[in-house]
């Protein structure tokens, strides 16, 4: 018998490396599965039997992966947030502050909508009067790590010199807020939104006003 196989792309595996690879494969099908379901149908009413069976695998393999519904609603809200380059974020290379700061809000816009984040916060939110600490596995999993790892960039522009030195884990929020206005609390409220065409102008104007308060025309007036 072959110690080898085949996998997607006609790459030869050990035994070791295709079970890691169909694992990793099962992983990502429950969390899609998941996913969907808790968008659908909302926390409470999610069976793990019926994720299994949407990810096609057995309820066994399932938890094997994920010891209750709640680990693996933590997974799905680590994933969904996780959708930030794995290079250093501080890295912001020879950008100018304007476009290194459009960027995170991009990455921002991609999260709430492309991965669903909208969808989700909507769940939860929805679930807070049976289930209170989902919104606080939302808030530490996702939202205070997302601007943990803005602030990085913050605090880059700051030792380059783009901005003036301040509290950047204030400023950061401060920054989330604005952008928040337009692709969270819509989104929120109204059945079937949709991004505005107009949104790259208005991220930028947010973009703009931060800067206008901690750009580095203004380190007089704010550390003084």
């Amino acid at each position: 018998m072959s110690r080898y196989w085949l996998v997607e792309g006609g790459e030869s595996l050990g035994l070791e490396d295709y079970r890691r690879s169909v694992s990793e494969t099962k992983r990502a099908a429950i969390l899609k599965a998941a996913r969907q379901n808790f968008l659908t149908g909302g926390y409470s009413k999610a069976a793990m039997a019926e994720i299994a069976r949407d990810a096609d695998v057995s309820t066994a393999t399932l938890y094997k992966h994920f010891s209750s519904k709640e680990t693996l609603f933590r997974a799905v809200i680590e994933e969904a947030y996780g959708g930030i380059d794995e290079r250093p974020i501080s890295d912001i290379g020879d950008a100018s502050a304007h476009d290194v700061l459009r960027g995170i809000c991009r990455i921002y816009l991609r999260q709430q909508f492309e991965d669903q984040m909208n969808g989700l916060l909507r769940m939860v939110i929805g679930e807070v009067p049976t289930s209170p600490q989902l919104a606080q596995e939302v808030f530490t999993r996702g939202v205070t790590v997302r601007y943990r790892q803005f602030r990085k960039v913050l605090d880059a522009l700051v030792a380059r010199g783009d901005l003036a030195p301040h509290d950047t884990e204030t400023s950061v929020r401060q920054l989330g807020g604005m952008v928040k206005e337009f692709i969270v609390w819509p989104a929120l409220f109204t059945k079937d939104y949709s991004i505005p065409d107009d949104i790259d102008d208005t991220i930028g104007a947010c973009v703009s006003a931060y800067l206008s308060i901690y750009g580095h025309r203004t380190a007089a007036r704010i550390t003084g």
